[in-house]
């Protein structure tokens, strides 16, 4: 693994709390059997899925700030997130990019990474707003019924 890894997660933590996000280092919850949604946990996870390329991927997506030749391919939530990169990768049929079939990245190096912060859907759409991605764009998506986020 190489050690651009961290620039994802370096660069999502330095706009959450320039932002005023809270951003955690665990997670925590309570499980409550008796409850439709049994499980809550403390926050959930944004992360971001970028493309390493010396010439811009596509004319609306600009490259990272402070990051050259970094660009956002794609920006998601979720209380799992590596769920969500298996999901990207493997092609499933709910809500994914399918990352295989995306020709603008298949050659180039790919990066992901993701943290744990407060009020984490409305930091997810503060970055489509900000740093817009090669693809997808922020919406609700569907919800665990098994889990609910307090924050």
């Amino acid at each position: 693994m190489s050690q651009t890894t961290n620039r994802v997660v370096e660069f999502l933590k330095s706009e959450a709390l320039a932002e005023h996000y809270e951003v955690y280092d665990a997670i925590f919850g309570s499980i409550d059997i008796r409850k439709e949604s049994p499980i809550t946990q403390s926050s959930g996870a944004v992360y971001g899925l970028w493309a390493y390329s010396e010439q811009p991927i596509e004319k609306d997506v600009i490259e990272i700030p402070q990051h050259k030749n970094w660009y956002p391919v794609y920006w998601g939530k979720d209380i799992s997130p590596v769920s969500r990169m298996k999901a990207h990768v493997q092609g499933h049929k709910n809500g994914n990019i399918h990352l295989r079939e995306m020709e603008k990245v298949r050659d180039k190096e790919l990066i992901f990474g993701a943290i744990l912060v407060a009020r984490y859907r409305e930091f997810e759409k503060l970055l489509h707003h900000k740093f817009h991605p090669l693809k997808g764009k922020h919406f609700t998506g569907r919800q665990s019924s098994v889990v609910s986020v307090s924050n």
